[in-house]
Formats: C-alpha cells, sequence, structure tokens
C-alpha cells in the first residue's frame, strides 16, 4: 500500500466518524502528532494520533489499534473540562503546542474548540508564555532530579527510569525555547536540531555524554534491534502491555529504530532503543528473552548500576546548563 498524507488523513476522518457513532458524547477530536508534518513516516510506519473530547466522561485515557500493518491509531481521551481556561492552556507546552497548528480539526460542536484553538494561540509564542513553557518543565526535572539525588530508587530499573525522565524534561526544557516537545522516535534528531539552532553545542556533548554515545560510539545494530524485536513480542504474550506497548504499535518502534540505525547519524536510534526498551522491562515481572542484550547494551552506554550516582550527578551539572542558557534566553528578549 502506497502510503500518503491524503489516505492518513482519510483514515483519521474515518476513525472519527466511526466514534462519533459509538461515543454520542463525543464533542470534538482533532490531530496530533506526526501527521501535521509533511514527512510523517520513518522506516515506511506511521501512528496517526487523535484526541477525541468528550463531554462528560473519557472512556480510557489512551487506546491504540492497527488500521493496516504498517499504520496505528493512538488515540488520547479527554474531557471539554480541561479546555476551560485557554489562557493557561498557552503555557502548557503538552495540550497547548497541538492546538497552535492548521488544519487539525477533524470534527468540532458548534465551533466549541475552534474558539479554544483561537484563544489559545493568539499570545502562545510571547516571551513570557515561551518562558512559563519551558520553566514548568525545567522545574519539573529539577525537582525530579532532587528526588533522584536525595531518595534512590531501590530498584536500579526504576532508577534509570527516573534518570531518563529528569534528562528527557530537561532536554524539552531548552527544545521549546523553538518548538513544540520532542517525540521519542525523532527525540535525538530534532533535539539535535534545535541545540544547533540555539547556538549551544555544549549541551549536545553533555547530553550524549550522559547517554554514553558521545563520538565514535557504535553498537552492533542487527543483534541489538533484533532482541528488542522479541521482547516487545515477548511482553504482548507475557502481560497486558500498557497502549504504548502493544502489538500494532511494533512495526512502528521497530522499522522506525532500524531506520535510524541506517541513517547518516545511526546513535538518534538510541533514545527510542533505549526508552521503549527499558519500558518492556518496567512492565514484565522476570527478565525477557533479550534480558543479556539489553544488559550488554546498557554496558556500552556506561548506563550500569555501578555508575548511577556519578550519572546522577553528571546530570545535575546538565540540568545547571539549561537553566543557564533559559536565563540567557530570557534576558536576550527583555526578562
Amino acid at each position: 500500500m502506497r502510503i500518503t498524507n491524503t489516505l492518513l488523513h482519510q483514515f483519521a476522518q474515518d476513525t472519527v466518524k466511526q466514534r462519533k457513532r459509538s461515543e454520542p458524547d463525543l464533542h470534538a477530536a482533532y490531530l496530533l502528532g506526526s501527521l501535521r508534518s509533511d514527512d510523517p513516516l520513518l522506516g515506511g510506519t506511521t501512528d496517526i494520533d487523535l484526541v477525541l473530547v468528550h463531554k462528560y466522561l473519557a472512556p480510557a485515557e489512551r487506546e491504540t489499534a492497527a488500521l493496516t500493518p504498517e499504520i496505528s491509531v493512538d488515540i488520547f481521551h479527554k474531557t471539554q473540562d480541561a479546555y476551560q481556561e485557554p489562557r493557561q492552556l498557552r503555557r502548557d507546552p503538552w495540550m497547548g503546542y497541538p492546538l497552535t497548528f492548521n488544519h487539525i480539526l477533524l470534527f468540532d460542536t458548534d465551533h466549541w474548540l475552534e474558539f479554544v484553538q483561537s484563544s489559545v494561540t493568539a499570545e502562545f509564542h510571547r516571551t513570557d508564555n515561551v518562558l512559563a513553557r519551558v520553566n514548568a518543565m525545567q522545574s519539573a526535572a529539577r525537582e525530579r532530579w532532587r528526588t533522584l539525588f536525595t531518595m534512590p530508587p531501590e530498584s536500579y530499573l526504576n532508577w534509570l527510569d527516573q534518570f531518563m525522565e529528569t534528562l528527557s524534561l530537561g532536554a524539552n526544557a531548552l527544545a521549546g525555547l523553538i518548538g513544540s516537545p520532542l517525540t521519542t522516535r525523532r527525540f535525538m534528531r530534532t533535539f539535535h536540531e534545535r541545540i544547533e539552532s540555539l547556538g549551544t553545542p555544549e549541551v549536545w556533548s553533555s547530553f550524549t555524554g550522559l547517554l554514553g554515545c558521545s563520538e565514535g560510539f557504535q553498537v552492533d545494530h542487527k543483534v541489538l534491534i533484533e532482541a528488542f524485536g522479541q521482547d516487545l513480542h515477548h511482553v504482548a504474550e507475557t502481560v497486558t502491555p500498557p497502549p504504548r506497548l502493544a502489538p500494532c504499535r511494533h512495526p512502528y518502534y521497530v522499522q522506525g529504530i532500524r531506520a535510524l540505525a541506517r541513517s547518516e547519524d545511526p546513535t538518534n536510534m538510541l533514545w527510542p532503543l533505549l526508552s521503549v526498551w527499558l519500558d518492556i522491562h518496567l512492565s514484565l515481572p522476570e527478565p525477557s528473552p533479550g534480558y543479556s542484550t539489553w544488559q550488554a547494551f546498557l554496558g556500552d552506554l556506561n548506563l550500569v548500576e555501578e555508575v548511577s550516582e556519578g550519572k546522577t550527578r553528571a546530570l545535575d551539572v546538565f540540568l545547571d546548563q539549561v537553566e543557564v542558557l533559559i536565563e540567557a534566553w530570557a534576558e536576550a528578549y527583555g526578562f
């Protein structure tokens, strides 16, 4: 099947039409994610990210389903109460940013969401609103770091999860000076582009150093991706996986990561591989079939338990860099 933007938008419209019949309190629907871009495919796969807004009650927080072997739909459910304060959404990077894009509305009762969208978009990129968004993420990153430093988790996997989440918040705080939050598959590629735009290469060196993938780093991509794919299937067969690890999303991850591994900069595969594989191990009660390969991968990245204290301290330095750059940006814009 030839996958085009037209086809993807038709799938999105069809999904909303079906939900209007099955969910009578559906109030609005709009697009998120890569479908807003001109090139949503990575490794020949993509997902259609939808938000369904309900008048009274959301049936679930998130659900996923397959549309074709290469395309899945990722649905986030919300209620209209979440949109009552459009001015506050201007300061929310996760909910606010999607509403600033044109041509995302798929269904809208009485132009309700259109009004919300226009209110959010107004002055969204004003300096004080940008700073409110990035400072909120930076504050969250700093608070998580304090917890990580003062009360380290007993489980190493939980430490790694908090470490990655803190690093993600810090990176997103800086990237938020330019655009919307970073997505899992394109996290490193987009972050690198924004760091270059900001003229702060030292942050990229700190970020890759924390991940253990500085210049010249090499791994056996084929072995890693094969073990990762096996563990994706294993988690679906062993437990009820969270929606992000549902079987319909396996090609989205595996083929996307494989495409990044074959690109001009293979290190871009490391963030999605590490973060999704970590989710797999956190979801399993016992070690997976690919556990030994996973451990070897962490060893190659020097993300092992023995260095966790040092990594936590290095993460503090990275967050300091981010804070200084945000303050310099604010000063340059008169704040």
